[in-house]
Formats: structure tokens, C-alpha cells, sequence
């Protein structure tokens, strides 16, 4: 991602995941790799890892309560639980962007026989993880491969790798790389997808991106979901599939089904359930964005 839409980004968009800090943050590790410094602090009752970049805010990726509680930090992983509305058993689970693993970690709790693979380009992102938030791939069904995220995907292409959930979550120290927000990957990444299956996007609801990305989305994917909490102008998760979405009314029997053990998490599954629209509040006329068109030459207009 080159300089101009790291700064464009940088200034458009609130951090799907900034927490204030108070100075006294206690620094447990430190440590650069290929694409950023990672660096993991516990403060205010979270350990955090979090990104830092030159003349940039302190970006937190992941966070955990240190206490050991299942409760979830940040809204975008509640409004991630809707899956379980969608998805009956997964068999195979895809993410790509792992952070600190807290998603997986609790899809691992939701569906125990999944078989979950998780990609991640840094490997000191996946160390941190493993460190200090728990996230562990010990056993056969659970597998983490070090790489760029549109790599494996074409890889799983040749391969006719199939996945009955995907989870799109790579972000960097400012947005989405670029080359995972294009048409070209979207078509990618509906490729591997089994029928029916469901794809999960976690990104922003208000950025100078919003009405391309939307709209790139709805081209690939057609009808789309998106949820939303209403108090919360940040963060948004888009729901696609390759067939026919289920219409909202029929996954409220879920929502209510999975009330009792989503507690634990910190989570009203009515509340995500509400959040869930399938409006059309983005310009359908907005460019897609392309391999050729992408964020950056957007960004320079």
C-alpha cells in the first residue's frame, strides 16, 4: 500500500480497533518484523497487540482482557458472532488475517469438529498470538500458514480447496491491503467457497472507500448483508454467499438459540440480530475497484 493511501486513510478513517491510551501502559514485547513494529501491552485491564507507525496513533489489532475472561473487547468481533446465524456445523472454516487469533479462538468453542485454518502474513503476529492470547493450533483440524493472504487463495484455487466459511480480516497498521479489496480477489475468494457457504468481511461502515468497496462487494457477490450497531459508526461486517442469502426473519430461531452461550462472550444476539440489514445505503453507481483501479489511484483523485 503506497504512502498516499496510507495517508488518506489514515486521515478519512477512525481505527476499527483505536483504544485510548493512558501513558501507563506496561510494554511486554517488542518486536519488528518485515512490515511493521508489533508490539504487545497490558493496560487498563486488556493486553493488547498493536501496531505502531511512524506519526501514527497506536492502532490496537487485538485485545483480551486480562483476567482470563471470554468477554469480547471490540464490537466488529460481536457483530463476527452473527455467523453463527448463518452457519449450521461448518466442516471447514477459512480466516485470513489472524491478529491476535481471538476470533478463531472462539470459533474453535462454537464449533469444536471444525476444521480451521488460519493465514497470516506476519510471522511475529502469529508469535504474538500464540504468546500472549491463547490462540494455539495444536492438533490435526487446526492449521496456520505464514503468508500473503491472496496467495493462498489462489493456491487453494489450483488445489480445489473448499471452505464452508471464510473470514476476510487482513488489516494493516491503517486499512485493508489493497490487492484483497479488489474484484479480481473477490471472484477469488468466491471460487473457493463450497455452495451455499458464507463469507464474512470485517471492514468500515464510513471511510473514503465506503461506496466503492460496497458496491465492488455487491458486483462480485450480489444481494449482500451488512451489520451494523447503530450507536457504533465504525466498524461493519458484509455477509455474501454464493447462493441465495436467507431472508433476516429466519435467523432469529438462531439468534435466540445461541442467546444463552453467546452471553459468556459479552454478546446480545438479539442486538447483533437488529444490526443486520440488507439496505442498499451506498452509491451503486461508485467505480468497483479493480486490480487496474485500486484504492491508490482512487485516492489520488
Amino acid at each position: 500500500m503506497n504512502s498516499i493511501l496510507r495517508l488518506s486513510v489514515a486521515l478519512l478513517l477512525i481505527s476499527f480497533a483505536f483504544m485510548p491510551s493512558s501513558g501507563n501502559a506496561k510494554l511486554l514485547e517488542e518486536e519488528r518484523s518485515l512490515y511493521q513494529n508489533v508490539y504487545v501491552v497490558q493496560e487498563n485491564g486488556y493486553i493488547c497487540m498493536r501496531f505502531r507507525k511512524k506519526k501514527h496513533n497506536d492502532l490496537s489489532q487485538s485485545c483480551i482482557y486480562d483476567d482470563g475472561s471470554k468477554q469480547l473487547v471490540f464490537d466488529y468481533y460481536k457483530l463476527a458472532m452473527s455467523a453463527t446465524f448463518f452457519l449450521n456445523e461448518p466442516k471447514d472454516i477459512l480466516v485470513v488475517g489472524l491478529g491476535g487469533g481471538v476470533l478463531v479462538n472462539h470459533y474453535k468453542e462454537l464449533y469444536p469438529n471444525a476444521n480451521i485454518t488460519s493465514v497470516e502474513i506476519d510471522p511475529v503476529v502469529t508469535e504474538m498470538a500464540k504468546k500472549y492470547f491463547n490462540y494455539t493450533d495444536d492438533g490435526a483440524q487446526y492449521k496456520t500458514h505464514v503468508r500473503d493472504g491472496r496467495v493462498f487463495v489462489k493456491r487453494a484455487q489450483r488445489k480445489d480447496q473448499r471452505y464452508d466459511f471464510i473470514l476476510l480480516d487482513a488489516f494493516n497498521s491503517d486499512y485493508i491491503p489493497e490487492h484483497m479489496m479488489t474484484k479480481e480477489y473477490l471472484e477469488e475468494v468466491k471460487s473457493i467457497l463450497k455452495p451455499g457457504g458464507i463469507i464474512m468481511a470485517n471492514t468500515f461502515s464510513s471511510s473514503a472507500l465506503f461506496h466503492h468497496e460496497s458496491e465492488t462487494y455487491h458486483q462480485v457477490f450480489g444481494e449482500l448483508y451488512q451489520v451494523s450497531f447503530k450507536d457504533e459508526k465504525t466498524n461493519r461486517v458484509i455477509v455474501v454467499s454464493n447462493e441465495k442469502l436467507p431472508q433476516k426473519r429466519s435467523l432469529l430461531k438462531r439468534a435466540n438459540e445461541y442467546k444463552g452461550l453467546m452471553m459468556q462472550y459479552g454478546v446480545d444476539t438479539l442486538k447483533v440480530f437488529d444490526a443486520i440489514s440488507n439496505d442498499i445505503n451506498w452509491d451503486t453507481s461508485a467505480k468497483i475497484l479493480t486490480d487496474q483501479y485500486s484504492p491508490a489511484n482512487l485516492l489520488k483523485n
